[in-house]
Formats: structure tokens, C-alpha cells, sequence
């Protein structure tokens, strides 16, 4: 039973930051408008938890592949781009800003 449960959360959380990092890539046009209302409202309330929550993952995947890539040196560059980026991308920038580049 809490198995069924877990295995449609994660399908669930799976689709969803499928969907958002497809908007979000589709949202990086150039333009230099303020945020509306909605944009802030979406990206506080869905893009931030679920971008937090996948660099919560992303921490997890990091400290799991940590054996492979000590030996590598590829340990640092991981953790950025899993960990450090997306949390980055979640606590560094104004509500509703979905531009990546700066």
C-alpha cells in the first residue's frame, strides 16, 4: 500500500517537473517586461517547491555517485550542477524571473 503510494508520488513529481522545466525552457525568449501576478504566483508556488525538491534529488544522486566521482574529480562539477545551480536558481532570483541567464 505505502509503496503504491510512493511509486505514484514520484511518477507524479516526475511529470510535473517534466512539465515545468519544458515551460521553463519554452519561457527563456527574451524579454524585459515585469513579472505579472501569475508568473510570480506560478513560480512561487510550483516552479520554487518543485525546483527545491529536485535539488533535494539532486543532493541524494550526488552523495550516491560520490564513489565514482572522487576517483574522477569530477565530484565538484556534480554537486554545481545538481545541487548548487538549482538552488541557486530557487533562492537567488526575483519571484517570478524565469530567465537563466543573468
Amino acid at each position: 500500500m505505502i509503496k503504491k503510494k510512493l511509486a505514484a508520488y514520484a511518477v507524479a513529481m516526475t511529470l510535473g517537473l517534466g512539465l515545468v522545466s519544458g515551460s521553463l525552457n519554452a519561457a527563456t525568449c527574451d524579454y524585459h517586461e515585469e513579472p505579472t501576478v501569475g508568473e510570480m504566483f506560478a513560480d512561487g508556488v510550483v516552479a520554487r517547491p518543485m525546483i527545491f525538491i529536485a535539488s533535494v534529488v539532486g543532493a541524494a544522486a550526488w552523495v550516491v555517485t560520490l564513489p565514482f566521482t572522487i576517483p574522477s574529480g569530477s565530484a565538484g562539477e556534480a554537486g554545481q550542477s545538481w545541487v548548487l545551480d538549482p538552488l541557486a536558481y530557487t533562492f537567488a532570483r526575483p519571484l517570478g524571473d524565469i530567465r537563466t541567464e543573468r
